[in-house]
């Protein structure tokens, strides 16, 4: 099977495209300038502009809200689906990753029934997943917090920490879930070789922690070194609003029959850093 993946340079496609070269796909790059590129040397066939060559498409793509407005992300990648449409032969299994952020503001009711109430940042993401869903792309909403394998994302966020210090705002209100970057690439490599009549999929680990758990937990560990509260005020004015919906962030997600996670976040900290 032909596989082709948008994204392959970022930390989740990296590991999408490691796993399904390992398990012996012919896998090629779809780059940031439109070409269609082979992974692997020993795979010499070139793909034309337009040709319906693929029997899996793969998004993992996602421009940075460092270098683009919300409005600039929303057409960027509306645009990507529609290119990677071209490349798929009839009947493809179609991935693209996406987040819960698109459920910040949701009940269990309007998870359960994929309702969108989008953080404010996230709102004209909306019409890309639904024009995804119509063109029967598999979407795949993760946790705001993906960890483990290469350029872990934890250890990133903990190796930018001013003297290994973390804010939490008190009270704590939020919950989150995690999931292993391997996990993710797990449940891709599934929906490929599974025929799953679902299209819209939350994935994660059960259990979940408050941000000051969280914190306590990293603390416990000598992850960090220090944990400071501190009012929510203080920590708008410190981390900006983003940063601050994100913290308040409280989904309970009803995760996909078809996933299992293989790791836990807490045995990730205690035992593999």
């Amino acid at each position: 099977m032909k596989v082709l993946i948008a994204g392959t340079s970022g930390y989740i496609g990296r590991h999408v495209t490691a796993l399904f070269v390992k398990n012996g796909f012919d896998v090629f790059i779809y780059s940031r300038s439109g070409e269609v590129l082979p992974y692997q040397r020993r795979v010499t066939e070139r793909i034309h502009e337009g040709g319906r060559d693929f029997d899996v498409i793969i998004n993992c793509a996602r421009p940075h809200w460092s270098e683009f407005s919300s409005a600039e992300i929303a057409d960027i990648e509306l645009k990507l689906l529609e290119q990677l449409d071209r490349f798929a032969v009839t009947g493809a299994t179609k991935i693209h990753t996406s987040g819960v952020w698109l459920f910040g503001n949701a009940s269990y009711d309007d998870l359960n029934n994929f309702r969108f109430k989008p953080f404010e940042v996230v709102k004209l993401d909306v019409t890309t997943i639904e024009n995804a869903i119509r063109n029967k792309w598999h979407v795949v909403y993760c946790p705001s917090f993906v960890y483990g394998g290469e350029n872990c994302q934890l250890k990133r966020m903990i190796d930018t920490l001013p003297n290994r210090t973390m804010q939490v705002a008190i009270p704590s209100l939020g919950y989150n879930q995690y999931i292993h970057v391997d996990d993710i690439s797990k449940f891709y490599l599934f929906l490929v070789q599974n025929n799953i009549a679902d299209v819209q999929h939350f994935i994660a680990e059960t259990k979940g922690y408050s941000p000051e758990a969280f914190a306590q937990l990293l603390l416990d560990t000598q992850l960090v070194k220090k944990v400071n509260k501190i009012s929510w005020d203080a920590f708008e004015a410190a981390s900006g609003a983003l940063a601050m919906d994100v913290e308040k962030l409280n989904l309970t997600l009803p995760i996909s029959p078809w996933f299992t996670a293989t790791k836990d976040i807490r045995q990730y900290i205690k035992n593999d850093i």
